[in-house]
């Protein structure tokens, strides 16, 4: 998820387990080992695209790399700050609970995580919050500041069990999201293979749902909302790009193909050919609107230049007629109703 947030939630865990004389250095050092992992994004290559992508959320993510993170951390405070009353096993107790929150945290996400890196290369992502969400920021913000300004740790675990009722909250609507993917499936005559269903970008009322059946992926939204019933944003389908289509366009062990590949593990295997682009191969998980079949981003396909890397192209559209159809989405509005609006 984003800095603050990441930042936030080390903090409110260190700061849970501190004392009261001790709550400020407890959020100083847990908000720091809470978004250290994400220093993974300086690794980067001008000439190879998807390097920023293949490390992101990699082994300084997992599980096992958070109490070296948190111990390198701790050892760093030690010594920039040697005249505090803090002891050693104190700085390592703060920092490396700080640490392991992030890559759990990440895993919330659908991004993909690869928390049992070095034994599993799974990027695990359980699809219960976007990368931001300013309902679950905030608030957890805000009692983490409290905390750190009236040294009271009671604010951190409070701030702990708001995020604990707020994914028990995600979760349910989640299953609610896929209980009606299930039904538009049904009612379709399919059968599908595989579900991807998560939250759309800043929120958890508006879900992407995604279905797979006989070599096509079939993209819908849903809004669910509390006391309401669910307003239905029926999406297209698109052809599936499988292993075979890439090898039909270049050899698996060139650099192109190898780049597919990589884009395909990132994907967690959700690739496609862009509507448009005969050239493009889409991650489907992710675009601007929950309904849309036009992909977040892609690669550029050359078979001609099979030794270079593949371009990395991104379909961003961050205009007001593009937010205002996400906003009317989430208030579960009409979209016909909003292409009339002057």
């Amino acid at each position: 998820m984003d800095p603050l947030t990441q930042a936030s939630l080390g903090a409110a865990v260190a700061v849970a387990v501190s004392s009261r004389g001790q709550t400020r250095w407890a959020a100083l050092i847990g908000a720091v080992a809470g978004a250290a992992p994400d220093l993974d994004v300086l690794i980067r290559s001008a000439s190879d695209p998807l390097l920023s992508l293949q490390y992101h959320r990699h082994f300084t993510h997992a599980l096992i790399s958070a109490p070296l993170i948190g111990l390198c951390i701790a050892v760093l405070f030690k010594l920039l700050l040697c005249r505090s009353k803090v002891t050693f096993r104190e700085w390592a107790l703060y920092a490396v609970l700080g640490a392991l929150t992030h890559g759990l945290l990440d895993a919330c996400t659908s991004y993909g995580t690869l928390l049992y890196w070095p034994f599993s290369h799974y990027r695990e992502s359980w699809d219960l919050i976007s990368v931001i969400d300013p309902l679950f920021t905030l608030p957890l913000a805000f009692l983490t500041l409290f905390a750190f300004a009236w040294r009271r740790p009671r604010f951190a675990q409070v701030a702990l069990v708001f995020c604990a009722v707020y994914f028990g909250f995600c979760g349910i609507q989640r299953f609610k999201a896929t209980q009606v993917a299930q039904q538009l499936a049904i009612e379709r005559g399919h059968q599908p293979e595989q579900y991807s269903i998560r939250p759309s970008f800043g929120n958890v009322l508006l879900w992407r749902m995604i279905y797979q059946f006989e070599g096509r992926y079939y993209v819908d939204a849903v809004r669910i909302a509390p006391g309401t019933e669910p307003r239905l944003y029926e999406g297209e389908s698109v052809e599936q790009f499988t292993l075979a289509d890439a090898a039909a366009r270049v050899a698996p062990e060139s650099v192109l193909g190898r780049d597919i590949e990589r884009f395909r593990f990132f994907s967690q295997g959700y690739l496609y050919q862009h509507p448009s682009e005969a050239d493009v191969v889409g991650d489907i998980r992710y675009a601007m609107w929950p309904d849309s079949v036009v992909p977040l981003w892609g690669i550029r396909i050359d078979p001609a230049q099979a030794d270079a890397h593949a371009e990395m192209v991104h379909y961003r559209d961050p205009s007001k007629p593009s937010r205002d159809r996400l906003w009317a989405m989430i208030c579960g509005r009409d979209l016909a109703a909003l292409v009339n609006e002057p």
